[in-house]
């Protein structure tokens, strides 16, 4: 196996465009579900102008930085679930699924400003030179790869969402709640989309179709991200969910950490 390719391919790739987006999903006729709490779409017109969308979007984003919020994701294969506590600056996120034939379980913790990650690789893990069932802890100094981790524990927007939005150029109303959007990924920031991504999609990187879906407070009920010419497989689903509610996020015990070994830091900083 291939772990480097695995890594970055699958898990980092996954990590770094949905945490990085703060979830995005796959671009599909059906509409995604309204977070939990929505009722009635918003009343209005089903179509404004572009300027109009486009603020109503970006205040969309930034709420994810007001209240506690849980969130899903899947794509390429691997499926997940996490909360984000933006005022304690605390993320949590639990991918699983298979990846180049190889069943794989990736677990992480944010409470800033220390990071834990948890690896499976389908029982190759000592072959890898990873821990076993053992949180490792991230030296920062480490991390020359941001994106390549996930999340971004030197950040106060811990899973880059607004960094994604930074590239919003033009964004349209479908109807009440629904928009299309597109995105130039050579403008977000904080690493909101990994390099070899962007790179790898050339100049379609500038003008990538996305769609979003709000709920009746305005605040994000799903995001699409359509990275279909990356690979027809690429595209992440990710939906919003239990705005306010408290979440629960806290360091892993000590007796089940160990720091991370060299080959976590080979694999993600590559």
């Amino acid at each position: 196996m291939n772990t480097r390719r695995l890594a970055l391919a699958g898990l980092a790739i996954l990590a770094s465009a949905a945490l990085g987006t703060a979830g995005c999903s796959n671009a599909s006729t059906s509409k995604p579900p309204a977070a939990s709490g929505s009722s009635a779409p918003a009343s209005g017109s089903t179509s404004t102008g572009s300027n109009s969308a486009k603020d109503t979007i970006l205040a969309a984003v930034k709420k994810l930085g007001e209240q506690p919020y849980k969130y899903t994701l899947t794509s390429s294969g691997l499926s997940g679930k996490g909360a984000v506590d933006p005022a304690g600056k605390k993320v949590s996120l639990t991918l699983a699924g298979q990846q180049s034939g190889v069943n794989v379980t990736w677990d992480m913790i944010l409470v800033t400003p220390d990071y834990w990650m948890k690896l499976d690789f389908g029982g190759q893990n000592a072959s890898i030179g990873l821990p076993s069932g053992k949180w490792m802890h991230i030296d920062q100094t480490k991390i020359k790869n941001s994106s390549g981790f996930g999340i971004d524990p030197s950040r106060t927007d811990p899973t880059r969402s607004q960094g994604l939005f930074d590239g919003l150029t033009d964004a349209k109303q479908v109807d009440a709640t629904h928009y299309t959007v597109t995105l130039d990924l050579t403008k977000t920031s904080d690493a909101a989309v990994d390099q070899a991504t962007i790179t790898k999609m050339g100049d379609k990187a500038k003008s990538v179709p996305a769609s979003v879906v709000l709920d009746d407070q305005g605040r994000l009920a799903s995001v699409t991200l359509d990275l279909n010419s990356v690979d027809p497989d690429s595209s992440v689903t990710s939906t919003f969910s239990d705005y306010g509610t408290p979440v629960s996020i806290s360091a892993p015990a000590s007796s089940d950490t160990v720091e991370a070994p060299a080959a976590v830091y080979s694999i993600f900083n590559s």
